[in-house]
């Protein structure tokens, strides 16, 4: 009888983790509908490629040009190109697979705390936060990669925790499959498994000498297979664009120097904590406060000398990518880059309800539970107030890319000939909509080899010969561009082959905008010149 009473319990506390994990999956979804639509201008670099790569003209951003690798999402780009070959929309496909794989996270996470012994209050806590996280929401529905990653690097972790339970070379494959995948989805992706091999590896040594052999053989095989998918990835990609390095890191990440690595780490720390480009909210409080009780949990199982190295490797990744993060400046809101993070982070944050419950022993059940309940409502409605924060960010950086560079690229398809060669910084929605072979003419050009390889050149710019250049601006009145277009602009040869026809303003924030110029050349209708997009404005 008390045998069968058991298994009724377990069955019945089965049942509810399905219901809690069907619940945020459905408090997810609602809630990304309410994020929705959200496609920043980012976005649409990765539709041009999957665009060009489904359509047989391999990963090229113009189709006239040699491939060049100005992406930093290669696996992303491949399954947006997949579902544009069955006749899919890039940028409805976009949404709807981020949230697809925004919820199987949310599932792995579940999968992964239950492997770990996590179960009623001590599993709803970490997966409702799980479902409430507004970077999180945001993100499954931009067309970008960050919910591919976040759901990659949770499924790493899930199959570095089944290893540790069985460490055979099946088991080992995993693991290396889910790692080379996270390393194809982000550059910054290869560290995941090595981060995650090194902690298991050590783990193992100082608690388990009977394991450290099969854990060894199988953490080797791990390492070889993720060495040679790397590899065999990295030779035909080395070989397909005849270069080494992406533009991105060329552009970006490639100038070295000490300041390379300190300015970026002032300016993200004054993004996170007092008011982020474009006036969007901070949001380093909200990763702080599950930060804060994700190494709580970790230090308070140590102190109790509990054995719980998945969520302690889930920490250190966690750590080795917020390191990482803080040399990357990015101005969208809703710090987009440590997005995959907060699942990573909600692992060892988990720890704190059975850790306060073997605090409290089997009395103080019921009050240590109460406590971690009442932490994670805390959290949660932190969660919602930054939901609602980036919710209103998100629709103005939606309201003004529509505006702006969606419908100057309508216009720009509707009024030029379609062999038009445009230059622009802003290489997203303009070119997508436009159809234009462009130049990226951004300092930190991303898609053109030659400005990222060698930076600018008034004697490059001519030579390109555009017909349309759009210059951002910040003044809808005064040339206030980027230091190397203001000296373009003031060039007698630049004033002599080129007019404006209009100024498209892209935000109220320091009257960003596009100064838009064609060839003197190219002759527009007055209805043409009517129809020239301004931008957002009061109606």
């Amino acid at each position: 009888m008390g045998f069968s009473s058991e298994r009724v319990a377990l069955r019945g506390r089965a049942l509810a983790d399905v219901a809690l994990l069907a619940g945020a999956l459905a408090l997810f979804a609602l809630l990304a509908l309410q994020m929705m639509p959200f496609v920043p201008d980012d976005s649409f670099i990765s539709y041009r490629y999957a665009a060009n790569l489904a359509g047989g003209h391999g990963l090229r951003f113009n189709l006239t040009d040699s491939p060049v690798e100005g992406y930093s999402n290669f696996l992303w780009i491949v399954l947006l190109a997949g579902a544009v070959r069955l006749g899919l929309d890039p940028v409805t496909t976009g949404a709807f697979l981020g949230g697809l794989l925004g919820l199987l996270s949310i599932v792995a996470l579940w999968a992964l705390l239950k492997k770990c012994g996590r179960t009623g209050i001590h599993l709803a806590v970490p997966v409702g936060l799980s479902a409430l996280a507004a970077p999180s929401l945001l993100y499954a529905i931009s067309g970008m990669e960050t919910a591919l990653f976040t759901f990659l690097l949770l499924a790493a972790l899930w199959a570095a925790a089944d290893l540790l339970a069985r460490p055979t070379p099946g088991r080992a494959l995993l693991l290396a499959a889910a790692g080379a995948l996270a390393a194809l989805t982000r550059p910054e992706g290869v560290l995941a498994l090595p981060v995650i091999i090194v902690c298991l590896v050590v783990a193992e040594w100082r608690v388990s000498p009977a394991r450290r052999g099969d854990v060894g053989r199988a953490a080797g095989v791990a390492v070889l297979a993720f060495a040679i998918m790397q590899l065999t990835y990295h030779l035909w990609r080395v070989a397909y664009f005849d270069a080494v390095w992406p533009t991105p890191f060329l552009s970006k990440g490639a100038a070295g120097g000490t300041a390379s690595f300190v300015d970026p780490l002032l300016t993200n720390l004054g993004q996170f904590f007092v008011r982020q480009t474009h006036y969007y909210s901070p949001m380093g409080y909200y990763y702080a406060a599950i930060l804060l009780g994700a190494v709580l949990g970790a230090l308070l199982a140590r102190r109790r000398q509990h054995h719980r190295p998945v969520e302690w490797t889930a920490l250190i990744l966690a750590l080795v990518y917020a390191a990482v993060y803080l040399n990357f400046v990015d101005w969208m809101p809703g710090m987009r880059y440590y997005a995959p993070l907060l699942g990573i982070m909600l692992i060892p944050f988990s720890l704190l309800g059975p850790e306060l419950r073997s605090a409290g022993g089997q009395a103080g059940d019921w009050r240590s539970d109460l406590a971690f309940l009442l932490l994670g409502a805390a959290l949660g409605i932190f969660s919602l107030s930054s939901l609602a924060s980036l919710r209103l960010d998100s629709n103005q950086l939606q309201t003004s890319t529509q505006a702006s560079t969606v419908e100057l690229g309508h216009w720009l398809r509707e009024t030029m000939p379609p062999d038009a060669v445009l230059a622009m910084s802003d290489v997203g929605a303009t070119p997508y909509y436009s159809g234009l072979q462009t130049i990226d003419i951004n300092p930190d050009s991303l898609t053109d080899r030659t400005i990222a390889e060698n930076g600018w050149s008034d004697d490059y710019f001519f030579a390109t010969d555009p017909d349309v250049v759009a210059i951002t601006a910040f003044s809808l009145t005064q040339p206030d561009f980027y230091a190397v277009h203001e000296a373009l602009y003031a060039m007698p040869r630049f004033q002599s082959t080129y007019r404006q026809v209009g100024t498209v303003r892209n935000d109220w924030y320091q009257d960003r905008s596009y100064w838009v110029f064609v060839r003197r050349s190219i002759s527009l209708t007055p209805e043409q010149l009517a129809t020239f997009p301004k931008g957002i404005h009061k109606p």
